[in-house]
């Protein structure tokens, strides 16, 4: 339960990094050996490491949709 709960600290944390950058612009699912990972696309089209593995693709289609939600409300790294 720790090791999920770590795992899923860490993902917010390169989340929020990879969003106040303001270099990024969506996420995607994308497939790798057999599982759906959820990729940071940046401006330029090149996709950022992988934020987080799902075995199954609508949880994976999920975490798109949430990620997408919240860099609609970022608030870029230049404001602060």
């Amino acid at each position: 339960m720790v090791k999920k709960l770590n795992d899923t600290a860490l993902w917010q944390r390169n989340l929020a990094s990879l969003i106040r950058s303001g270099l990024f612009d969506r996420a995607e699912v994308v497939e790798s050996r057999g599982l759906h990972v959820v990729v940071g696309i940046y401006r330029d089209g090149s996709q950022s490491a992988p934020l987080a593995k799902y075995a199954d693709r609508k949880r994976a289609d999920d975490a798109v949709e949430l990620v997408d939600r919240l860099n609609a409300h970022a608030v870029p790294a230049e404001a602060n």
